[in-house]
């Protein structure tokens, strides 16, 4: 599958507003998912072409608990509530719900990409060695004599 562009996604809404082309032949034509592009569709029916401007959006803790409790405890579909709230994606919804219940039923916001790499610089091997002496009692005592 590959990733759309802003155009490619206008492009796909209009010719299936305008000329009746299904999402079915835009996934084949594009070479993407069928309920991505349904959901896509859906998504600038209900909020506009507008949609498609915002950016990455970093979510609160106290939007991302408001939809998992929709989803979860008021028993709504996912894929309407992430509708209703704007998600750029379907599986949004489903990996915060994830998440949720790996962290033990607590919403925490996680931190993206790599875990930082604590690089200790080193020196020199051979200098580092010569610095450091022995390192046993025997190898102390072969100095000294």
């Amino acid at each position: 599958m590959s990733k759309l562009s802003k155009q490619d996604k206008i492009d796909i809404y209009n010719n299936w507003k305008n000329y009746n082309i299904s999402a079915n032949q835009a996934a084949k034509e594009y070479g993407a998912n069928r309920a991505n592009l349904f959901y896509l569709i859906t998504l600038i029916e209900r909020h506009g072409i507008e949609i498609l401007d915002t950016g990455y959006t970093n979510c609160s803790v106290e939007f991302k608990e408001k939809a998992i409790r929709r989803v979860l405890f008021n028993h709504e579909a996912a894929n309407q509530a992430s509708l209703e709230l704007g998600l750029s994606s379907r599986g949004m919804i489903y990996n915060w719900i994830r998440k949720y219940k790996e962290d033990g039923h607590n919403v925490i916001n996680h931190k993206k990409g790599r875990p930082a790499h604590e690089r200790q610089r080193q020196t020199d091997s051979r200098a580092s060695k010569a610095n450091k002496g022995p390192q046993t009692e025997e190898l102390k005592t072969y100095c000294r004599e």
